[in-house]
């Protein structure tokens, strides 16, 4: 199982992203590889957060926010709690981050939820990094 983090679904969706081909492509490709693809509730919950706030450069109408999900939902991804991940697990991943703790809290429930899932998360970002260690399987994109 692959666990797109939230970068990967902006970028894939922004046409003016840097990253929009290779966003979408992996996207794609996740979505139609036999390894399942998911989205951790988490994910969901910023993604429809962010992208349908004023501030956000690429604010969504709430019916498009929603859609997008569907989509993808209808296409195959699956949806992952974080029921498995144990305090402990993510207060590790919490403190071994690079960045103060009300920065780290977000990558260390998704990291958390990967390592409990025996996932590997797939991300742009270089703030999962130090959660490899930790027993995070990372797929890093665009570097």
């Amino acid at each position: 199982m692959k666990i797109a983090d939230l970068q990967i679904l902006f970028y894939a969706i922004d046409p003016t992203s840097e990253h929009h081909d290779s966003a979408a492509r992996w996207l794609e490709d996740a979505i139609n590889s036999r390894e399942t693809l998911a989205l951790a509730w988490p994910t969901i919950h910023h993604f429809l957060r962010l992208g349908t706030s004023p501030a956000f450069p690429g604010c969504m109408s709430d019916d498009e926010a929603m859609g997008w999900i569907e989509e993808w939902l209808a296409a195959g991804v699956e949806v992952v709690s974080d029921a498995e991940v144990s305090f402990r697990l993510f207060a590790e991943l919490a403190t071994a981050s690079r960045r103060a703790l009300r920065n780290a809290i977000d990558d260390a429930h998704l990291a958390a939820i990967a390592i409990s899932r025996g996932a590997t998360l797939a991300s742009f970002d270089e703030d999962f990094a130090p959660f490899v260690r930790h027993g995070l399987r990372w797929e890093r994109l665009g570097g």
